[in-house]
């Protein structure tokens, strides 16, 4: 049990840590664009958008093995980037309906990055990598 809550953990640092720098920038342009330029959904959607890029190339140099065309690879990231942008999109203007967070911009934006970073790890994981197969069970002869 502990051996695999380690490596649930350990196969999680290298992607945690090349997000950790794009969250960085997603974080940065979101708090800047809606302090002094536009609503919540908005600065999202170009706060988000703006560190997909980098995010690829930081994944593919140091988290994934590529094991389709970097062309095929880059297109399918765009792909599950959007959907991680519709769910950050979903849960930041969601929390906002609640009276409490609503001027608390750090935890909701925490809260939505925290969820997206599960979603986007298992699915970048799919697109760099492919189909995993599947883990066999070890049986132990007595």
């Amino acid at each position: 049990m502990m051996e695999k809550l380690l490596n649930f953990i350990q196969e999680k640092i290298p992607f945690a840590l090349t997000g950790l720098v794009a969250t960085g920038i997603n974080f940065g342009v979101y708090l800047l664009l809606v302090d002094r330029f536009l609503p919540p959904g908005p600065a999202t959607v170009i706060a988000y958008s703006s560190s997909v890029v980098l995010n690829f190339f930081l994944q593919r140099a140091f988290v994934f093995e590529l094991r389709r065309s970097v062309r095929s690879a880059f297109a399918l990231s765009m792909l599950v980037s959007l959907g991680g942008l519709l769910l950050d999109w979903l849960i930041v203007t969601g929390l906002h309906t609640f009276p409490y967070l609503g001027n608390r911009e750090w935890v909701i934006k925490l809260a939505a990055t925290g969820i997206v970073f599960f979603y986007n790890f298992y699915a970048k994981r799919r697109v760099f990598e492919g189909a995993r197969p599947p883990v066999q069970n070890e049986v132990k002869e007595p």
